[in-house]
């Protein structure tokens, strides 16, 4: 994961996997992503394998932006990403691009 800060949008590049046995720690890891105002998008092109776990986590990361104030945006999901976004019928919630 590498983080830059750029004016008003705070960019996050994930890598590797987000699935039930990495999730808790990445978690834990983004405590402080989300600042009031800031704009936030994760990156998400380095993510090599997801599971529900994986989306869950986003939805997570969802509210506490929401918590937070920070708009957010997930960009580049990887195609097993989006297609479990797809079939869990998450396409309104989950902000893509």
């Amino acid at each position: 994961m590498s983080e830059t800060r750029e004016s008003d949008v705070h960019t996050v590049q994930v890598e590797g996997q987000l699935d039930a046995e990495s999730v808790p720690t990445r978690l834990r890891n983004s405590a402080g992503w989300f600042e009031q105002g800031r704009d936030t998008v994760i990156d998400l092109s380095g993510v090599t394998r997801a599971d529900s776990a994986g989306v869950a986590l986003l939805l997570e990361w969802i509210r506490d932006a929401d918590q937070a104030g920070s708009p957010l945006v997930f960009a580049n999901a990887p195609t097993q990403m989006r297609a479990i976004i797809d079939f869990c019928a998450l396409d309104d919630v989950i902000p893509l691009r």
